[in-house]
């Protein structure tokens, strides 16, 4: 694996998490094919070479894509919630739970 897909996933993982603070639609939509091709070059690169340089670039891109998902599963709890509100103001108890429990 050489650096340049680290700098590309570490650059895609910022744009999605500005995207994502900012709640900008268009600006995730735009940010999210970026961000999974990149995921998906590093999966499936083959050979990972062993550097000093190599090794503190993956650990930062590794952590700024677990922020954006950190931050994804956030927002899409938070608009669930937000549902099932609106369906229980709406009566509609039979498409909400009469208590609100995150999923396991």
């Amino acid at each position: 694996m050489n650096a340049a897909v680290i700098d590309r996933l570490i650059a895609s993982s910022e744009a999605m998490i500005a995207a994502l603070d900012a709640h900008d639609i268009d600006a995730i939509e735009q940010a999210i094919p970026a961000f999974a091709a990149n995921v998906g070059q590093v999966r499936s690169s083959g050979g990972w070479e062993r550097s000093p340089e190599l090794s503190p670039r993956l650990d930062k891109a590794l952590k700024l894509a677990d922020s954006a998902r950190a931050r994804i599963r956030y927002l899409a709890d938070r608009n669930q919630q937000r549902i099932e509100m609106l369906a229980a103001a709406a009566g509609r108890f039979d498409c909400t739970p009469a208590t609100y429990a995150r999923p396991r």
